[in-house]
């Protein structure tokens, strides 16, 4: 069963290719949210190097957020045209826990962090136990100070959130703090092993309704709200 995952949350836009739980292929490139240009040749890529067509893919599996606004869109719209051309499922995948899958061998909870701006972080945090992920804390957006007091000790931090803020987390938490490698990304392998899942379990989503989860509003909302 192969399943494209593609993953556009943040600057770094990711594709992957697996054949159930095991990644064929995974391409990321840091394109500074220009997804557009890449993620269509990224897929293609992907296919072509595990010797697959598209017309060999069982679904199709997306990072849904939260993260970027634009690269969300960007990431939803690719991956809904391939399904509508391809007649595939689209499955809808946690950008954080893509992120936390990516360290589903530590045995400590998990905090998939991303930088939001705005003085804010997107985190969710997961229990890891026998490779599967639970989530402990909803995915959710909220400044930095008010996830601290949320958080199991120990924890390991995930995601860039967690190299932006990492003095004020250690300042917080001390020795309770682990931090993956400043490397870690979402990942379009991540999300794609983690849509097959959902695949088998009979957990696609609606192509006509699925929608980004951005878990907060847009900056154009919030300038549009009064009183």
């Amino acid at each position: 069963m192969y399943v494209l995952g593609i993953e556009t949350s943040t600057p770094v836009c990711s594709v992957g290719l697996v054949d159930e739980n095991r990644v064929l292929t995974c391409y990321s490139q840091n394109t500074g949210l220009r997804h557009a240009e890449r993620t269509v040749a990224l897929a293609e890529r992907a296919l072509q190097d595990a010797g697959l067509t598209a017309a060999d893919l069982h679904g199709v599996a997306v990072g849904s957020g939260p993260g970027s606004f634009t690269g969300l869109r960007i990431g939803m719209a690719a991956a809904k045209g391939l399904c509508v051309a391809l007649d595939l499922p689209l499955l809808a995948v946690s950008t954080l826990k893509g992120l936390a899958a990516q360290v589903v061998f530590e045995r400590m909870p998990v905090c998939a962090i991303l930088d939001a701006r705005r003085g804010e972080v997107y985190a969710g945090v997961y229990s890891v136990g026998g490779g599967t992920l639970t989530a402990r804390l909803p995915d959710t957006a909220l400044p930095l100070e008010d996830l601290i007091p949320k958080l199991p000790k120990p924890v390991l931090f995930v995601g860039d959130g967690g190299i932006t803020y990492r003095d004020r987390i250690e300042a917080s938490l001390g020795v309770d703090a682990r931090f993956a490698p400043a490397s870690t990304h979402p990942s379009g392998g991540s999300i794609a092993i983690l849509g097959a899942e959902a695949l088998q379990d009979g957990n696609s989503v609606d192509l006509a309704t699925a929608e980004p989860e951005y878990h907060r509003r847009t900056q154009a909302e919030s300038a549009g709200t009064t009183g």
